[in-house]
């Protein structure tokens, strides 16, 4: 699939495919779906400063932003620190088409690619952790106003699952969600002694799992092949002692104008679909901790809701 991650191209068939969702107020409170909870990331929308303009980036539940309440644009397209009860560290979010907070580093990582979005998160876990029990993906608050007919949904999870297996598909919820180990997906990941990190600001981030994954993990191919089954990813654990840099990025999904490209088709508007409710870049564990999460408004969601 080239630069597009799978992971992306999963969330575009499915958003793509979904009817427009029940339009309701937003609320930090918990999913649960069978074995699989997570916590609600949603705080409602923001109401001052706008500074990227048609977007405005905030951080979810759990999530802390030092200098930053939750009122304020967290930055894009330059390292911020943010700390949960999971995890600490700094992310970087670039969106190609929203403004940014250093325009030539961000002129410089799209030139030349086809790459919409970037996310890079860089830090350490609070705690020890399965790496089948840490998930990425879309979180929404609200649910489907007609849910598709569940042999439908076994035949797109069937499809899903040859595209990016271990995706955890929840249409028919009142929480729906599309999410995927961490490990598994990230197009780079890089783990690390403390103060041997690589530089997250850098155009290409290096893949380094080979001295704490072994041999057999050594590339980016058969880390990803490993670690997006959770039966295999189990065997192995996120420690408290490493620097974690999870890489990813996206030719597909448009956080800056709230779009999707669908191949063979062109730009899918989905903030019609999503309704009146935020998009999200958020990681959580199978038991419902954050590792962080980040919410993406757009201003006419944000006028819908006012309506």
């Amino acid at each position: 699939m080239g630069a597009t991650s799978s992971f992306g191209f999963v969330v575009a068939l499915i958003l793509f495919a979904m009817p427009k969702l029940v339009s309701t107020s937003t609320q930090c409170k918990e999913i649960k779906k069978d074995r699989y909870s997570v916590s609600s990331l949603f705080k409602g929308p923001p109401s001052l400063n706008w500074r990227h303009k048609q977007v405005f980036v905030q951080a979810g539940c759990e999530t802390k932003v030092p200098g930053h309440d939750e009122n304020d644009p967290i930055p894009l397209g330059v390292p911020f620190e943010f700390e949960t009860p999971l995890f600490k560290g700094t992310a970087l979010l670039r969106f190609r088409n929203a403004d940014s907070d250093h325009k030539q580093s961000h002129d410089s990582y799209f030139d030349g690619r086809k790459r919409l979005m970037q996310t890079v998160i860089q830090g350490q876990f609070k705690r020890p952790l399965k790496m089948s029990d840490v998930y990425v993906g879309s979180i929404f608050e609200q649910p489907l106003a007609q849910p598709p007919p569940p042999s439908f949904t076994k035949v797109l999870e069937a499809i899903v699952r040859r595209v990016a297996p271990g995706v955890i598909l929840d249409l028919g919820s009142d929480k729906p969600k599309v999410v995927a180990l961490f490990a598994g997906s990230a197009q780079t990941l890089s783990i690390d002694p403390p103060g041997k990190q690589p530089d997250i600001m850098q155009r290409d981030l290096p893949e380094n799992v080979q001295s704490r994954l072994g041999d057999k993990l050594s590339s980016t191919t058969k880390r990803r092949k490993v670690l997006s089954l959770p039966k295999r990813a189990k065997e192995f654990e996120f420690d408290t002692d490493h620097v974690y840099t999870f890489h990813s990025y996206d030719d597909a999904m448009d956080y800056g104008r709230g779009t999707i490209h669908i191949p063979m088709y062109g730009d899918y508007d989905i903030k019609p679909s999503i309704g009146k409710q935020p998009l999200s870049l958020s990681a959580v564990t199978s038991t419902g901790d954050t590792l962080f999460s980040f919410i993406i408004w757009h201003q006419d969601m944000v006028d819908k809701m006012n309506q």
